[in-house]
């Protein structure tokens, strides 16, 4: 896979469906986004990455950093796998800092068939953490002495989180019939020695094939556990009790209705937000490239404890040239509606549908459907949604990347072709009135590479 930006075969920027403003690696195979931390006022982003082809092998850490969550530096490898121990991948983890403030990686390390994965350190070589290796000390955890159940071989994915002045770890395991999250605790922050501490989250394998990539947060006096259980992305939320290590889910739901939307992990950020990383998935090989950073989400909680996203506040730094959208009443006819940038833009549009009445937008060949049953995405299942007699839909569209926001709790993340100029169909069966619309022009944002990797 060509790496040279200056090679003829290298992955093309004027390829039609490569996203121009979300974050992707320059070539290669992108998937799960790890080990998101800030340092130094900057934020490093890892990922899942095979950087010698575009379909999933051979798994690496890319690594990018970026001051404002837009404009990216690629950076060179964080991790690789070490084949002369014994290592084939480096899967997915997190990145903490250790109880002096120094950051380290933790993931899953995966040997060849028939080895057992383990749980592993990285640190870095210098301060700007732009290099790692592997911590004399690991495994940190192993199958064999980590003091559990007998979990089965896939036990992956660690994320670590800190509850009242404590140090937790869950990953995604295995045990007997059932898909678990379990729970570890760290006595002392130095990320070395865990304990075993019980189930945070169980359901059947015949409902739930695994739960990857964990990850929990604080919001308020609730917690919000994400998985992905092989499907699509789920929250769950409810208190957590750090002494009894027990979670209690008061409410669930799908963080994305889409199959091209996985593997989120949450992170709170200096301000008191928290933002969701996703991987959207589902492009086409043989491109030189596969797989992007989805739009990077702000999540809260709305006063019925159900989970609401939005795209990022940053994003309307790349906003311009606002078109206005005309106020209509709208019928069985579609209301054809001219973007501002026909591949690239954003929008926002409102109405005020009465009851009975079912609202169709389409836009680059999806179709989302709103009725009193709630929202549905193409042929995705309805996700409820009372509305109240307002809508507000969003989307974003970078080139095949096309996400939409139907007041705050319903989002779909999906990857479209439109061999013509795309724009946006509305009809309606039943009173609905588009009330207020704008789009606009979304700027790209190339990463630059700091040095090769």
């Amino acid at each position: 896979m060509p790496t040279d930006p200056t090679r003829p075969d290298y992955p093309s920027i004027t390829d039609p469906a490569r996203p121009r403003w979300h974050f992707h690696p320059p070539a290669g195979w992108m998937n799960d986004p790890n080990g998101i931390f800030q340092h130094d006022g900057w934020w490093h982003l890892f990922y899942q990455h095979n950087p010698g082809g575009d379909t999933w092998a051979d798994m690496h850490w890319g690594h990018a950093r970026s001051r404002d969550l837009l404009h990216w530096e690629h950076l060179p490898i964080a991790l690789r796998p070490q084949t002369a121990h014994g290592e084939l991948h480096c899967y997915s983890g997190c990145c903490v800092p250790d109880a002096a403030g120094g950051p380290h990686i933790l993931y899953t390390s995966v040997p060849p068939p028939p080895g057992l994965a383990t749980q592993v350190l990285a640190v870095p070589q210098d301060a700007a953490c732009t290099t790692w290796t592997q911590h004399v000390t690991n495994p940190v955890l192993d199958l064999a002495t980590h003091d559990g159940p007998a979990f089965d071989g896939d036990w992956r994915d660690p994320y670590v989180f800190h509850a009242a002045g404590r140090t937790f770890l869950i990953l995604g395991a295995r045990l007997g019939d059932d898909s678990v999250v379990a729970l570890y605790e760290n006595p002392d922050g130095n990320l070395r020695s865990w304990t075993y501490r019980g189930v945070l989250l169980r359901a059947p394998v015949s409902r739930v094939t695994f739960y990857e990539c964990p990850s929990i947060v604080p919001c308020g006096d609730r917690w919000i556990l994400f998985v992905s259980p092989c499907a699509e992305m789920e929250w769950h939320v409810g208190r957590f009790d750090p002494d009894t290590g027990r979670f209690a889910p008061e409410r669930s739901g799908l963080f994305d209705a889409g199959h091209n939307y996985y593997a989120t992990q949450a992170k709170l950020a200096p301000d008191g937000r928290i933002l969701a990383f996703g991987w959207v998935r589902g492009f086409a090989s043989g491109r030189g490239w596969n797989g992007c950073l989805g739009a990077i989400r702000e999540v809260r909680l709305d006063d019925t404890g159900t989970v609401c996203s939005t795209p990022l506040a940053e994003l309307t730094a790349l906003q311009s040239h606002a078109t206005p959208l005309p106020a209509a009443t709208l019928g069985p006819e579609p209301l054809r509606l001219p973007l501002a940038q026909p591949d690239s833009s954003r929008g926002v549009v409102s109405f005020n549908p009465q009851p009975g009445a079912v609202l169709w937008l389409e836009l680059a060949g999806a179709v989302v459907r709103i009725d009193d049953a709630g929202v549905h995405f193409d042929d995705r299942p309805v996700l409820p949604l009372a509305h109240n007699g307002h809508l507000r839909c969003e989307w974003l569209l970078d080139r095949s990347v096309l996400e939409w926001f139907v007041n705050e709790r319903a989002c779909c993340t999906q990857i479209v072709t439109h061999p013509t100029p795309p724009t946006l169909a509305l009809r309606a069966e039943g009173d609905v009135r588009l009330e207020t619309g704008c789009t606009w022009t979304m700027s790209p944002t190339p990463a630059t590479a700091l040095s090769a990797s």
